[in-house]
This record gives C-alpha cells, sequence and structure tokens, in this order.
C-alpha cells in the first residue's frame, strides 16, 4: 500500500520512525510525507532548513517527500490538515493516510470527525463560544455536551484532534484514502519528559539549544543528519533573532492590516494595535493579547504571519501543485505512478512554477519569502534564494 502522512520532522525522531515502520508492515508499502518548509505550527521556524529535515526522513525511512504551502503549514488544525490532505489526495496513488494517536481509535475519531461537522453541532459550539472559551475548548465541551466523555477527550489529545481534522479533510473532499490511527507509545506530543529511547521533537530541540545529547532519541541517519547541520552552523535556528524584524514589523500595520491577517477577527486587530503601542518585547505584546478567548498558539501563528506577509487571501486558495523534494528508488516509483493518476501539476523544479499560473506563482513566492526569512534564524545567515537553488534529493 501506498501510505501518507502530514508531518513537519522537526526535527525526525524516533517516534516518527515508529509510525513509519508500523506502516510499512509489508516490504512493498511505500511512505509519502508532506512537510512544512520553514515554519511550522506552533508559529515559529523550524529547527533545520527543509533540506535537511527531507534528507534525514529518507535516510530514515520514508520515500517520498512533498512541500506543505507555507500558508497552510502556519494555520490552524484545521487548515493545516486540509493541505496536507490535499496534497497527498492530488497525488491520485495514496491508499492510506497514517498518523500518531493517543486513543489508536480510527472509528472513534471518525464518529468524532462526523459530529462537529454535523448541523445540530453549531449551536452547541455558538452558545460555547459566547462564554468567551477558545475556539478549541468551546469545541470540545460542545461535543461533551452533545455526545459525553467519549469523543470530547479526543479533541484534548493533539495527536487525536489532529486525527480528527485529517479525516474531516478526507471526507469533504471524497477522496479514497482509508485513515489509519497508530497508537503514540512513549512521552506526550511537546512533552520535556524522556522515555526509554522517545522524546518529543520540543525535547529535542531543548536539548539543541542547550547543547545536551540527543542522540539516542532518533534515528542513526537522521541523528547525523542534524548533527552535521549543527557542526556547520547551519542549526539549529532560533527564532529570537528575528524579534526586532518582527517589532518592526508590528510597529508599521495599521488595525486595517491586521484585519487581513489569518485568525484574526471580533476585534483582536484592536487589542494588538494597543499592545503593540505600549510594550517593547514580542512577550510582553503577545501576555497582553492573550485572554482564554485565544491561546498563544493562535496569537503566534498571527505575528508569523504579519512577518511573512500571508494574508487572508492567501489562505483561500486550494492548493496550486504538488512540489517534490526529495525521493528515494521506491518514492520515484510513486511519482512514476503519479504522472497517471495526479490532479495537480507535479513539480521538481521551481523554474516550472511559471507555467503554472497566478495562483502558484503567488504561493512559491511566499515559500520563498519565508525561507530567506528563516535563513536569518541560523547560526550562521544565509544569503537569499535557498529555496530556487537546493536541489532535489535523489537517495
Amino acid at each position: 500500500m501506498n501510505y501518507g502522512i502530514v508531518a513537519e520532522f522537526n526535527p525526525f525522531h524516533n517516534g516518527h520512525k515508529y509510525i513509519v515502520d508500523a506502516l510499512k508492515s509489508d516490504e512493498s508499502d511505500t511512505v509519502t510525507a508532506v512537510m512544512s518548509e520553514s515554519f511550522v505550527q506552533r508559529g515559529e521556524c523550524a529547527c533545520i532548513s527543509p533540506y535537511e529535515r527531507t534528507l534525514a526522513a529518507l535516510s530514515s525511512g520514508v520515500d517520498l517527500i512533498l512541500s506543505l504551502p507555507v500558508a497552510y503549514a502556519t494555520a490552524s488544525a484545521e487548515r493545516f490538515a486540509q493541505g496536507g490532505v490535499s496534497v497527498l489526495g492530488s497525488l491520485g496513488c495514496i491508499d492510506a493516510l497514517g498518523f500518531g494517536s493517543e486513543c489508536g481509535d480510527v472509528d472513534v475519531l471518525t464518529q468524532c470527525a462526523r459530529a462537529i461537522t454535523a448541523e445540530e453541532f453549531s449551536p452547541l459550539l455558538e452558545n460555547r463560544l459566547s462564554e468567551g472559551l477558545s475556539f478549541p475548548t468551546a469545541r470540545q465541551r460542545a461535543l461533551r455536551d452533545m455526545y459525553g466523555d467519549a469523543f470530547a477527550d479526543a479533541l484534548s489529545s493533539p495527536n487525536d484532534l489532529l486525527g480528527v481534522e485529517y479525516i474531516k479533510a478526507i471526507e469533504r473532499n471524497k477522496y479514497a484514502i482509508k485513515p489509519v490511527a497508530v497508537k503514540r507509545i512513549g512521552v506526550l506530543h511537546d512533552s520535556c519528559d524522556v522515555s526509554a529511547q522517545f522524546c518529543s521533537a520540543s525535547a529535542i530541540r531543548g536539548f539543541l539549544q542547550k547543547g545536551e545529547s540527543y542522540e539516542d532519541y532518533m534515528p542513526k541517519e537522521a541523528f547525523g543528519v542534524l548533527n552535521g547541520a549543527v557542526l556547520s552552523g547551519k542549526a539549529p535556528a532560533d527564532f529570537s533573532k528575528l524579534e526586532t524584524a518582527i517589532l518592526y514589523r508590528l510597529r508599521t500595520m495599521s488595525v486595517e492590516d491586521f484585519k487581513n491577517i489569518p485568525d484574526v477577527s471580533e476585534g483582536l486587530e484592536y487589542r494588538f494595535s494597543e499592545a503593540i503601542r505600549t510594550s517593547v518585547t514580542l512577550s510582553e505584546i503577545l501576555e497582553k493579547v492573550k485572554t482564554k478567548r485565544y491561546t498563544h498558539s493562535r496569537l503566534r501563528r498571527i505575528v508569523l504571519c504579519a512577518l511573512l506577509g500571508i494574508t487572508k487571501q492567501d489562505t483561500r486558495f486550494d492548493v496550486p501543485y504538488i512540489r517534490v523534494l526529495g525521493f528515494n528508488a521506491k518514492g520515484a516509483e510513486i511519482l512514476k505512478q503519479a504522472k497517471s493518476t495526479a490532479i495537480l501539476p507535479i513539480v521538481t523544479k521551481s523554474s516550472d512554477i511559471k507555467a503554472l499560473g497566478e495562483n502558484a506563482e503567488k504561493a512559491f513566492s511566499l515559500e520563498c519569502r519565508a525561507r530567506d526569512i528563516f535563513s536569518l534564524c541560523l547560526p550562521e545567515a544565509q544569503a537569499c534564494g535557498k529555496e530556487m537553488t537546493d536541489k532535489l534529493i535523489v537517495l
């Protein structure tokens, strides 16, 4: 079977390897990953470049790596999932989508996905939102009001929540893709704890920043790629290096500018405008804007989109192409098969994008801008243009 996954690999660790190996139970099975590039959903930069993360994943069992456009990679869970599933579904030859799951029960997650899209769910959600709760909390409580704890618990765990969004996207787009939940083992998502050979990507990023050992928690090949990037001054990327640039950008934005940023609604633009005028650090701004209605992740994504110039208009167009970052021999076979099944153009060279129309050019220009800004986060800043000059990785 041809399996797909949506991932950040930030960085690729033993937990990712476990999911890949669990999916590839037969020698003929393949795994295609749709991966965020320079920036990730938590509203920060990736710890290493998309080039190194692609190499690490291909070296550790993934067969084909495709790009998740930055307007999706820096969005809410729903939009993040929609982007990833659209890339996989448009390939036309992916049989199943695998994902890590706290509950490991795809039937429960499917029922949950259908419940929150049911017509009778909307009034319950609006009622909870009127209490001033954040959208994730309001949705979870509305689901509990409707169905009790069984479904609501699926929205309290980050991987299960993403799994629900993947299933929603598959069913909304009517893709012939089967969802497959791989029960997580080891530590929780974003946990700083370690367990035997497993720890979260967040913990590894913490080890990186502190200069502590992380070798035991990564496949040998992936560790070699990351360690090589560290030794050569290409990692770890540090988002805090952009703070002055972010403050400059925020201070030059009008209320109308903020209104045009994704996830800005309900007067949030005024809260940002007021906080920016009275703050001198990014953390101070975020603390002043934060209420129980708005999660830190949502606020960080808004700030990141402001920096990158991502607008609401950029989130309204569909994925315009399937962009290949790297592949191995099995991945080459998937691409060969996709030539007759894909419903979007498959891009292996940046020069091919010019012929694909305005939306494709706009999406790629955002990717190039994001990479140029990401390059300033590295220990040794790089010149512009890496998104266009990095070569396709073929193993």
